[in-house]
């Protein structure tokens, strides 16, 4: 519907509120000739009468009626479909879909997601949890609009910022004397049993564990490789082994163990922001922006929960 038809409906819709030219004329702030006529153009068009001037105050005549009410309809989903697309326009609308690694779902992407919901209540966020490499595929097969993954990513068709470190931590058993130390040396790591994340569950943190090893000049003995984060808790708090793992996972609670920060040189393990630089979405720009906004309180909230955090 163009808008000098809208235009034309809304004088309509204003004079049958009005059962006066006069006063809709200064509703709409025109004068009353013009707007006689533009009723009348509205009446050629529909082949039609739909104001009976003759009577005092003016009544509508049955096409008048009828149109009153569609009229009304079209003139409130017309406001509403120009208000969605000005708020889509802002970011303020839409639907935005998000893959995560899972290091990012148990920790800063809680923060992003809650801080973006305060200011974007309307804008739908679809998570769907994949290692780097899947997203790395989503991204470019325009199947997920960011990615919260670790590098390096040598993309030239993404934009990539990051967010936090997330260094290695030891995981040992509460009960275990290293538990009560506010740092440990990697050395000190050098002949007690392992329990690694299998390579195929998290490539990156298992290339980062045995690049850890070689550092140190270190080689411990790897008493069983897991795939899933939560038995890796449960055999450490069973006093099975030593577990190196992404200090994110402190946010699980696990009864039983304690992250103990390590001291360094470690790998640099960031945690990053990725999207298609291309993709010029308002909804996207904005959400890239209340993530680095978010991603700071993150770390400090971090650090306030877990005062052994403070040590690096």
């Amino acid at each position: 519907m163009s808008d000098p038809e809208l235009r034309l409906l809304r004088y309509f819709v204003t004079v049958a509120d009005e059962r006066h030219f006069g006063r809709a004329a200064d509703r709409l702030h025109i004068a009353q000739p013009p707007l006689s006529q533009q009723i009348q153009k509205l009446e050629r068009q529909l082949g039609t009468v739909l104001i009976d001037r003759s009577r005092r105050p003016i009544e509508l005549t049955d096409a008048g009626n009828a149109l009153y009410e569609e009229a009304r309809l079209a003139l409130t989903h017309a406001e509403r479909a120009f208000t969605s697309a000005r708020r889509a326009a802002a970011g303020q609308l839409g639907q935005l879909s998000i893959g995560a690694m899972l290091a990012a779902v148990d920790g800063v992407l809680s923060y992003v997601m809650r801080a973006h919901r305060r200011e974007y209540p309307d804008v739908k966020l679809d998570l769907a949890e994949m290692g780097s490499v899947e997203q790395l595929e989503q991204l470019a097969e325009h199947r997920i609009d960011v990615g919260f993954l670790r590098g390096p990513i040598d993309d030239s068709s993404l934009s990539i910022k990051m967010l936090i470190d997330d260094p290695l931590a030891a995981v040992v058993c509460e009960d275990d004397s290293l538990a009560a130390r506010h740092q440990i040396a990697p050395a000190e790591l050098a002949h007690r049993s392992m329990i690694l994340w299998t390579r195929a569950a998290a490539t990156t943190t298992y290339a980062d564990v045995i690049e850890l090893f070689r550092m140190h000049d270190i080689d411990p003995p790897v008493v069983d490789e897991v795939p899933r984060i939560q038995t890796i808790l449960a055999l450490v708090a069973s006093g099975a082994g030593t577990a190196l793992l992404p200090t994110s996972f402190i946010n699980l609670n696990r009864n039983g163990v304690r992250f103990v920060p390590l001291s360094g040189p470690l790998p640099h393990r960031p945690l990053s922001m990725a999207w298609r630089t291309a993709n010029q979405s308002p909804s996207v720009r904005s959400f890239v922006d209340v993530a680095v906004r978010a991603s700071p309180q993150y770390l400090q909230d971090l650090r306030e929960r877990y005062p052994q955090l403070t040590a690096r």
